[in-house]
């Protein structure tokens, strides 16, 4: 049995997306290199040290991922920019195999690597260079390296130099393979209502052209017609996002809401199962739709909801949020 150190957010497990993460990508990895693993987890926002890498090269492997890592206001730092802070001269010191398992080019509309504020527009141009020199250098030190959608790898390419073009592969989110492989086989469909699964934060970011008011109208008056015709319609809270939930509440419609902030695969996974079809703006919801066989259309508010139904032989329907009249789009 060999020793391996995940390092990837371990705190995230009222996200039920970052909560699979953990166990999809060790249970990815060990397939890669074919052997039993025992698992140690290191936090990626952890400032890294020169002592945390003697820890490291205390380990078989590294692995890195998998999840939107690249994102600039989560763990705001100027030692790499973006969300693992492990300055880029300690990469040289790194003897132990690092593999960087599908990590995600995470940035929302209207935001690069510039700005660490998540609420504002607020630009630091020296970022971009620490940026650009910190991802060189772990990819000069990575025996694997890659990302979960081809519009992510494209993104990355645009800022290095192009001699590591060739180290930057795509490989779609393991939690896709998870799922399918483990809850797929017994998965129980019974497919009852219409599920709306909206994320809260970034609002500002995710309705750019529109607003939250105008877009959560909109669903309000195709969910009326759904229940005119019959349908059944319930909520999906991703991570604890709740404020659609609570406006059709406010407006006098009152539906069930299917909680997956419980830290549980199989209450995540029963979930899903109540799905008719569901209507989502969190790039894991999709995945795990998908990878379970259910129908789903996805809102697109963030670039990695188009990049993933790019990368899928599979067509899909989808409304562009920002830029198209939702209603008449959700009907086709």
């Amino acid at each position: 049995m060999v020793k391996a150190l995940h390092i990837y957010a371990v705190h995230g497990k009222t996200n039920s997306g970052d909560f699979f993460l953990g166990p999809a990508t060790k249970y990815r990895f060990e397939k890669i290199i074919e052997e039993t693993v025992q698992w140690t987890n290191f936090d990626v926002r952890k400032r890294v040290t020169a002592k945390d890498i003697e820890y490291f090269n205390s380990f078989d492997y590294l692995v890195l991922g998998g999840g939107g890592l690249f994102l600039p206001d989560t763990n705001p730092n100027k030692i790499s920019c973006w969300q693992w802070a492990c300055q880029t001269e300690l990469y040289k010191d790194i003897k132990t195999p690092l593999y960087a398992i599908s990590v995600g080019w995470n940035h929302f509309y209207g935001q690069d690597i510039t700005m660490p504020n998540r609420n504002t527009n607020d630009s630091d141009p020296s970022r971009l260079g620490i940026f650009k020199n910190n991802v060189e250098a772990l990819l000069a030190i990575s025996a694997s390296f890659t990302m979960r959608h081809n519009g992510d790898c494209e993104q990355l390419k645009k800022i290095v130099d192009p001699k590591y073009h060739s180290k930057i592969k795509f490989s779609f989110c393991p939690v896709i393979e998870y799922v399918k492989e483990r809850h797929a086989p017994t998965f129980p469909n019974v497919g009852e209502y219409h599920v709306f699964e909206i994320k809260d934060d970034r609002q500002n970011r995710r309705y750019h052209k529109t607003s939250l008011q105008d877009v959560y109208s909109q669903l309000f008056d195709y969910i009326k017609g759904l229940i005119s015709a019959g349908e059944k319609v319930a909520v999906m809270s991703h991570d604890g996002s709740s404020s659609f939930y609570r406006y059709l509440k406010n407006r006098g419609l009152t539906v069930p809401l299917l909680n997956n902030t419980v830290a549980n695969e199989e209450a995540i996974i029963r979930n899903y199962s109540y799905a008719k079809r569901l209507y989502c703006t969190a790039g894991h919801s999709q995945m795990t739709a998908y990878a379970l066989g259910v129908d789903f259309h996805s809102l697109i508010t963030h670039d990695k909801l188009k990049y993933f139904l790019e990368d899928v032989p599979e067509e899909f329907s989808y409304s562009l949020v920002n830029d198209c009249d939702l209603v008449a789009s959700l009907e086709k």
